[in-house]
């Protein structure tokens, strides 16, 4: 009997690299697909997206379901994770008015400490410069005439379900990751809106993440996204996760004795606790369905080893220097800090480091960074100090470090000497 192989679900990621698709048929059967992120560029000197390429890397994903025997049946959801902290502006006519700004711009240091001022982290949380709350207000600080063509704001994710269906809504897990709602009962935070400056008209109304956004509609062949809506009219738009929710269910964090660390662009440490339970300050504290999760992100990690690798190893294989990392005298290892300089962050590396041999500069750097998120893993542990706090059983490793051995060796050597006991 011939396979169906009507895909009826999807499940998008957006991330800093790519574009990421998996489908899955009636029958279970499901598929892979990808793309290089396009669109990279700056905005006053600061990270950010231009989402214009977003609609072509959509029909590349596509494209490639096909290519491999793939169809969309009648029928079915989609759903996206995006770049948690995206801040998406777009006038009364649903254009862009400028390029998103990423999680990597953390310019709005003013507007944190302002904000902390003024007790808004009492309502919204803790609140970090790479929001979009924040970041909103740096953004009009730097082109105030801006403030008057805006039609509305929200994160990319929200941006392209009102692409698709015609309803404008802000998810509730990247609602609240951003200080855009109130923790206690994700309704939009108002008062701290208005506090900030902004018109809450700018900001549609939330919607509980996992819900139907609406249907994927029709579009004039000119039109954005219209390669999609062709292919998928009719479909059920889900209202999407934040990536960090997203990566923390896909890697097992289904318990509250699991801690999950990503080693990818960035390093997040996350875990899921009870929200009546107090958290000490400093740490993320994001929705997770009726839970909340809790997160601690190292802003440089495979971007930091990235930045290794271009400078001293010639563009060797990854693989071929994870090996060189295995074999490497470990009596010769170092230990690297990071320092920040303005809004970034750079490698500070001891006196004798050109003369150490390529292995053990692998070996050290994979190292150094294995031992900064076991510290935040650390952290993280001592974040829920509530004697009712479930006790931490399991740490799973994920993220493209993590395919480094040696890494991973690293990473669990890290973890005990910081007398961290796993069952």
């Amino acid at each position: 009997m011939k396979q169906d192989k009507r895909i009826c679900v999807i499940g998008g990621d957006i991330s800093t690299t790519a574009l990421s698709m998996g489908g899955r048929t009636e029958e279970g059967q499901e598929v892979f697909v990808s793309t290089p992120m396009l669109g990279p560029t700056k905005w006053r000197d600061q990270p950010a997206f231009d989402l214009h390429c977003l609609p072509g890397m959509l029909e590349i994903c596509l494209e490639q379901f096909e290519a491999k025997g793939f169809t969309f049946a009648p029928k079915g959801a989609l759903s996206w994770s995006v770049r948690q902290h995206d801040l998406t502006i777009i006038d009364r006519t649903a254009h862009t008015l400028m390029p998103a700004l990423s999680w990597q711009c953390n310019a709005a240091k003013e507007e944190v400490t302002w904000l902390r001022q003024q007790g808004a982290e009492n309502s919204v949380g803790w609140i970090a410069e790479r929001f979009i709350l924040p970041k909103l207000m740096w953004v009009l600080r730097q082109k105030p005439d801006l403030q008057h063509r805006i039609g509305m704001v929200m994160p990319t994710g929200d941006y392209l379900n009102l692409l698709l269906t015609g309803s404008p809504t802000i998810s509730t897990s990247d609602g609240l990751s951003n200080g855009l709602l109130r923790q206690d009962n994700k309704a939009l935070a108002a008062e701290i809106l208005e506090l900030a400056g902004f018109e809450l008209e700018w900001f549609p109304r939330p919607i509980q993440s996992g819900t139907p956004v609406g249907q994927v509609k029709e579009l004039r062949e000119q039109q954005m996204l219209y390669c999609l809506c062709r292919r998928l009219k009719g479909w059920q738009v889900i209202a999407d996760l934040g990536d960090n929710h997203a990566g923390a269910v896909g890697c097992g964090l289904a318990d509250d004795w699991t801690i999950v660390v990503s080693a990818g662009t960035s390093g997040t440490v996350s875990r899921r606790c009870d929200p009546k339970l107090k958290v000490a300050e400093g740490v993320n504290c994001f929705e997770y369905y009726q839970n909340r999760l809790l997160l601690l992100m190292l802003a440089d990690c495979a971007a930091w080893y990235n930045r290794f690798v271009e400078q001293f190893t010639r563009d060797q294989p990854l693989g071929t220097l994870d090996d060189l990392a295995s074999n490497a005298d470990i009596s010769m290892l170092v230990r690297i800090r990071q320092k920040q300089v303005g809004e970034t962050w750079e490698e500070v590396y001891p006196i004798e480091w050109s003369s150490l041999s390529l292995p053990v500069q692998v070996a050290s750097t994979q190292l150094s960074i294995a031992a900064r998120l076991a510290e935040l893993v650390k952290q993280m542990i001592n974040a829920v100090p509530d004697e009712n706090a479930t006790a931490i059983k399991r740490v799973v490793l994920t993220g493209g470090l993590s395919q480094s051995k040696f890494f991973r060796r690293g990473f669990h050597t890290a973890l005990e000497g910081l007398g961290i006991k796993l069952e």
